[in-house]
Protein backbone atom coordinates (compact mmCIF):
# COMPACT_ATOMS: atom_id res chain seq x y z
CA UNK A 1 0.00 0.00 0.00
CA UNK A 2 1.32 3.37 -0.94
CA UNK A 3 2.03 5.73 1.94
CA UNK A 4 0.22 9.00 2.41
CA UNK A 5 1.71 11.96 0.54
CA UNK A 6 3.05 14.55 2.95
CA UNK A 7 3.27 18.23 2.08
CA UNK A 8 4.90 21.03 4.04
CA UNK A 9 4.72 24.76 4.62
CA UNK A 10 7.93 26.71 5.14
CA UNK A 11 7.43 30.12 6.74
CA UNK A 12 9.41 32.95 8.27
CA UNK A 13 8.57 36.35 9.75
CA UNK A 14 10.85 39.08 8.41
CA UNK A 15 11.30 42.82 8.33
CA UNK A 16 10.87 44.76 5.05
CA UNK A 17 14.62 45.47 5.16
CA UNK A 18 15.47 41.76 5.34
CA UNK A 19 13.14 41.06 2.44
CA UNK A 20 14.76 43.76 0.30
CA UNK A 21 18.21 42.29 0.94
CA UNK A 22 17.18 38.68 0.32
CA UNK A 23 14.60 39.20 -2.43
CA UNK A 24 16.78 38.03 -5.32
CA UNK A 25 18.05 34.93 -3.50
CA UNK A 26 14.58 34.10 -2.26
CA UNK A 27 13.06 34.40 -5.74
CA UNK A 28 15.76 32.10 -7.11
CA UNK A 29 15.30 29.50 -4.36
CA UNK A 30 11.49 29.42 -4.65
CA UNK A 31 11.25 30.14 -8.39
CA UNK A 32 8.98 33.02 -7.48
CA UNK A 33 6.28 30.80 -5.94
CA UNK A 34 6.59 32.06 -2.35
CA UNK A 35 3.94 34.32 -0.90
CA UNK A 36 4.29 37.44 1.23
CA UNK A 37 1.62 38.02 3.87
CA UNK A 38 1.28 41.59 5.14
CA UNK A 39 -1.12 42.37 7.97
CA UNK A 40 -2.36 45.94 8.64
CA UNK A 41 -0.48 47.45 11.58
CA UNK A 42 2.12 44.68 11.76
CA UNK A 43 5.78 45.63 11.40
CA UNK A 44 6.86 42.23 10.10
CA UNK A 45 5.92 40.35 6.97
CA UNK A 46 5.38 36.61 6.83
CA UNK A 47 6.93 34.61 4.02
CA UNK A 48 5.27 31.32 3.12
CA UNK A 49 6.16 28.60 0.65
CA UNK A 50 4.16 25.46 -0.09
CA UNK A 51 6.57 22.52 -0.41
CA UNK A 52 5.69 19.19 -1.92
CA UNK A 53 8.51 17.42 -0.05
CA UNK A 54 10.35 17.76 3.25
CA UNK A 55 13.62 18.11 1.33
CA UNK A 56 12.50 21.33 -0.33
CA UNK A 57 11.30 22.75 2.98
CA UNK A 58 14.57 21.84 4.71
CA UNK A 59 16.63 23.51 1.99
CA UNK A 60 14.69 26.74 2.48
CA UNK A 61 15.10 26.59 6.24
CA UNK A 62 18.84 25.94 5.89
CA UNK A 63 19.22 28.90 3.52
CA UNK A 64 16.94 31.46 5.18
CA UNK A 65 15.97 30.17 8.63
CA UNK A 66 12.31 30.11 9.60
CA UNK A 67 10.14 27.15 10.47
CA UNK A 68 8.47 24.16 8.82
CA UNK A 69 4.92 22.96 9.40
CA UNK A 70 3.83 19.55 8.19
CA UNK A 71 0.43 19.83 6.56
CA UNK A 72 -2.20 17.23 7.46
CA UNK A 73 -2.66 14.44 4.89
CA UNK A 74 -6.12 15.79 4.02
CA UNK A 75 -5.13 19.46 3.87
CA UNK A 76 -6.62 19.92 0.42
CA UNK A 77 -9.86 18.24 1.44
CA UNK A 78 -10.02 20.56 4.45
CA UNK A 79 -9.55 23.58 2.21
CA UNK A 80 -12.40 22.35 0.04
CA UNK A 81 -14.68 21.35 2.92
CA UNK A 82 -18.30 22.03 2.13
CA UNK A 83 -19.61 25.34 3.41
CA UNK A 84 -23.02 26.26 4.73
CA UNK A 85 -23.02 29.62 2.98
CA UNK A 86 -26.30 30.90 1.67
CA UNK A 87 -26.56 31.17 -2.13
CA UNK A 88 -25.17 34.52 -3.30
CA UNK A 89 -27.12 35.89 -6.26
CA UNK A 90 -25.09 38.08 -8.63
CA UNK A 91 -27.56 40.00 -10.79
CA UNK A 92 -29.73 37.73 -12.89
CA UNK A 93 -26.89 35.77 -14.43
CA UNK A 94 -25.13 33.93 -11.62
CA UNK A 95 -25.66 32.28 -8.24
CA UNK A 96 -22.64 31.35 -6.11
CA UNK A 97 -23.27 28.37 -3.84
CA UNK A 98 -21.21 26.32 -1.41
CA UNK A 99 -22.34 22.99 -2.85
CA UNK A 100 -23.90 21.67 -6.04
CA UNK A 101 -27.44 22.72 -5.13
CA UNK A 102 -29.80 23.98 -7.81
CA UNK A 103 -29.89 27.72 -8.54
CA UNK A 104 -33.38 27.97 -10.08
CA UNK A 105 -32.22 27.99 -13.68
CA UNK A 106 -29.52 30.64 -13.26
CA UNK A 107 -25.89 29.86 -14.06
CA UNK A 108 -24.28 28.37 -10.97
CA UNK A 109 -20.77 28.68 -9.57
CA UNK A 110 -19.81 26.20 -6.85
CA UNK A 111 -17.13 27.56 -4.49
CA UNK A 112 -16.61 25.30 -1.47
CA UNK A 113 -15.22 26.92 1.66
CA UNK A 114 -11.44 26.86 1.75
CA UNK A 115 -8.30 28.40 3.25
CA UNK A 116 -9.63 31.97 3.31
CA UNK A 117 -9.01 32.27 -0.44
CA UNK A 118 -12.48 33.66 -1.15
CA UNK A 119 -15.95 32.10 -1.29
CA UNK A 120 -17.90 35.23 -2.20
CA UNK A 121 -19.11 35.94 1.31
CA UNK A 122 -16.54 38.64 2.08
CA UNK A 123 -17.69 42.19 1.29
CA UNK A 124 -14.79 42.90 -1.10
CA UNK A 125 -15.43 39.74 -3.12
CA UNK A 126 -19.19 40.26 -3.26
CA UNK A 127 -18.81 43.86 -4.44
CA UNK A 128 -16.25 42.82 -7.06
CA UNK A 129 -18.54 40.05 -8.34
CA UNK A 130 -21.47 42.44 -8.76
CA UNK A 131 -19.31 45.02 -10.51
CA UNK A 132 -17.92 42.32 -12.81
CA UNK A 133 -21.44 41.18 -13.69
CA UNK A 134 -22.46 44.73 -14.63
CA UNK A 135 -19.41 45.80 -16.63
CA UNK A 136 -19.21 42.50 -18.54
CA UNK A 137 -22.65 43.13 -20.05
CA UNK A 138 -21.06 45.73 -22.34
CA UNK A 139 -18.74 43.22 -24.03
CA UNK A 140 -19.70 40.63 -26.64
CA UNK A 141 -18.91 36.99 -25.82
CA UNK A 142 -15.20 36.21 -26.02
CA UNK A 143 -13.84 39.21 -24.14
CA UNK A 144 -10.55 38.84 -22.25
CA UNK A 145 -10.01 39.09 -18.49
CA UNK A 146 -7.10 39.31 -16.05
CA UNK A 147 -7.69 38.37 -12.41
CA UNK A 148 -4.76 39.60 -10.33
CA UNK A 149 -4.40 37.79 -7.01
CA UNK A 150 -7.02 35.23 -7.93
CA UNK A 151 -7.14 33.35 -4.60
CA UNK A 152 -9.92 30.76 -4.89
CA UNK A 153 -10.41 31.77 -8.52
CA UNK A 154 -13.95 32.97 -7.84
CA UNK A 155 -13.70 36.17 -9.93
CA UNK A 156 -11.91 34.40 -12.78
CA UNK A 157 -14.53 31.64 -12.85
CA UNK A 158 -17.36 34.18 -12.66
CA UNK A 159 -15.81 35.99 -15.62
CA UNK A 160 -15.95 32.75 -17.59
CA UNK A 161 -19.62 32.38 -16.68
CA UNK A 162 -20.23 35.97 -17.83
CA UNK A 163 -18.87 35.26 -21.32
CA UNK A 164 -15.11 35.78 -21.16
CA UNK A 165 -13.31 33.83 -23.85
CA UNK A 166 -9.96 33.71 -22.10
CA UNK A 167 -9.08 34.48 -18.49
CA UNK A 168 -5.59 34.86 -17.07
CA UNK A 169 -5.59 34.26 -13.29
CA UNK A 170 -2.38 34.98 -11.37
CA UNK A 171 -1.47 34.44 -7.72
CA UNK A 172 1.86 34.09 -5.92
CA UNK A 173 0.48 31.49 -3.50
CA UNK A 174 0.76 27.94 -4.81
CA UNK A 175 -1.73 26.65 -2.25
CA UNK A 176 -4.31 29.20 -3.39
CA UNK A 177 -3.75 28.16 -7.01
CA UNK A 178 -4.23 24.50 -6.10
CA UNK A 179 -7.63 25.44 -4.68
CA UNK A 180 -8.46 27.63 -7.69
CA UNK A 181 -7.64 24.84 -10.15
CA UNK A 182 -9.81 22.42 -8.20
CA UNK A 183 -12.66 24.95 -8.23
CA UNK A 184 -12.29 25.29 -11.99
CA UNK A 185 -12.44 21.50 -12.38
CA UNK A 186 -15.46 21.31 -10.08
CA UNK A 187 -17.29 23.88 -12.22
CA UNK A 188 -16.23 22.49 -15.59
CA UNK A 189 -14.40 25.71 -16.50
CA UNK A 190 -11.57 25.18 -18.98
CA UNK A 191 -10.79 28.64 -20.34
CA UNK A 192 -9.00 30.01 -17.26
CA UNK A 193 -5.19 29.91 -17.40
CA UNK A 194 -3.78 29.82 -13.85
CA UNK A 195 -0.23 31.05 -13.24
CA UNK A 196 1.80 31.06 -10.02
CA UNK A 197 4.02 34.12 -9.74
CA UNK A 198 4.38 37.87 -9.43
CA UNK A 199 1.46 39.64 -11.13
CA UNK A 200 3.61 42.46 -12.43
CA UNK A 201 6.02 40.05 -14.11
CA UNK A 202 3.47 37.63 -15.54
CA UNK A 203 0.98 39.93 -17.31
CA UNK A 204 0.91 39.30 -21.07
CA UNK A 205 -1.38 40.96 -23.60
CA UNK A 206 -4.31 43.30 -23.10
CA UNK A 207 -7.63 42.75 -21.40
CA UNK A 208 -11.15 44.11 -21.52
CA UNK A 209 -11.58 43.60 -17.76
CA UNK A 210 -8.97 43.49 -15.00
CA UNK A 211 -10.01 42.53 -11.49
CA UNK A 212 -7.78 42.95 -8.45
CA UNK A 213 -8.99 42.27 -4.91
CA UNK A 214 -5.75 43.08 -3.09
CA UNK A 215 -4.50 45.34 -0.32
CA UNK A 216 -4.16 49.01 -1.29
CA UNK A 217 -0.36 49.28 -1.26
CA UNK A 218 -0.05 46.47 -3.79
CA UNK A 219 -2.88 47.88 -5.91
CA UNK A 220 -1.11 51.23 -6.10
CA UNK A 221 2.17 49.57 -7.08
CA UNK A 222 0.42 47.62 -9.85
CA UNK A 223 -1.49 50.53 -11.39
CA UNK A 224 1.11 51.25 -14.14
CA UNK A 225 1.06 47.58 -15.20
CA UNK A 226 -2.76 47.57 -15.17
CA UNK A 227 -2.82 50.78 -17.22
CA UNK A 228 -0.68 49.23 -19.94
CA UNK A 229 -2.65 45.98 -19.95
CA UNK A 230 -6.15 47.49 -20.10
CA UNK A 231 -7.79 47.80 -23.51
CA UNK A 232 -9.03 51.29 -24.56
CA UNK A 233 -12.64 50.43 -23.75
CA UNK A 234 -11.74 48.27 -20.76
CA UNK A 235 -12.65 48.43 -17.09
CA UNK A 236 -10.48 47.99 -14.01
CA UNK A 237 -12.24 46.63 -10.90
CA UNK A 238 -10.41 47.23 -7.63
CA UNK A 239 -11.26 46.12 -4.11
CA UNK A 240 -9.59 45.12 -0.87
CA UNK A 241 -9.31 48.81 0.03
CA UNK A 242 -10.28 50.26 3.41
CA UNK A 243 -12.31 53.47 3.46
CA UNK A 244 -9.42 55.15 5.27
CA UNK A 245 -7.18 54.37 2.27
CA UNK A 246 -9.57 55.72 -0.37
CA UNK A 247 -7.95 59.17 -0.72
CA UNK A 248 -4.48 57.74 -1.26
CA UNK A 249 -5.77 55.32 -3.88
CA UNK A 250 -7.72 58.09 -5.63
CA UNK A 251 -4.55 60.17 -6.00
CA UNK A 252 -2.63 57.19 -7.35
CA UNK A 253 -5.40 56.43 -9.86
CA UNK A 254 -5.34 60.00 -11.20
CA UNK A 255 -1.54 59.92 -11.45
CA UNK A 256 -1.74 56.68 -13.44
CA UNK A 257 -4.35 58.07 -15.82
CA UNK A 258 -7.40 56.24 -14.50
CA UNK A 259 -10.85 57.67 -13.82
CA UNK A 260 -13.11 56.19 -11.17
CA UNK A 261 -16.42 55.54 -12.94
CA UNK A 262 -18.20 53.84 -10.03
CA UNK A 263 -17.58 53.28 -6.34
CA UNK A 264 -19.32 51.15 -3.74
CA UNK A 265 -18.96 50.96 0.03
CA UNK A 266 -19.81 48.10 2.36
CA UNK A 267 -18.82 48.46 5.97
CA UNK A 268 -15.18 49.50 6.15
CA UNK A 269 -14.44 48.37 2.58
CA UNK A 270 -14.72 50.08 -0.80
CA UNK A 271 -14.65 48.81 -4.39
CA UNK A 272 -14.12 50.81 -7.59
CA UNK A 273 -14.71 50.48 -11.31
CA UNK A 274 -12.17 52.53 -13.28
CA UNK A 275 -11.59 53.34 -16.93
CA UNK A 276 -8.68 54.74 -18.87
CA UNK A 277 -6.10 52.64 -20.73
CA UNK A 278 -2.79 54.04 -21.95
CA UNK A 279 -1.80 54.96 -25.49
CA UNK A 280 0.53 51.95 -25.49
CA UNK A 281 -2.35 49.66 -24.69
CA UNK A 282 -4.47 51.13 -27.48
CA UNK A 283 -1.86 50.13 -30.03
CA UNK A 284 -1.69 46.51 -28.88
CA UNK A 285 -3.66 43.72 -30.46
CA UNK A 286 -6.54 42.72 -28.22
CA UNK A 287 -6.26 39.05 -29.11
CA UNK A 288 -2.63 38.34 -28.26
CA UNK A 289 -2.25 34.74 -27.05
CA UNK A 290 -2.06 34.24 -23.29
Amino acid sequence: MRGLVRNYLWWKRVTPGWLNEQEAALALATRGTHSIVERPGARRLQLEMFCETATVAKHLKAAFGGAIDELPPDWHAQFLARSRMKPLRIGRRLVVVGDDASADGAATLVIPAGAAFGTGEHATTAMSLRMLERVSRAFPPGWRMLDAGTGSGILALAGSRFGAGKVLAIDNDAMALATARENARLNGVRNVHFIVGDVQKRIRGTFHVITANLYSELLIALLPAFRDALSPDGRLILSGVLRTQASELARALRAAGFRAAESRRRGKWIALVCSGGSVTARRRRLLEPL
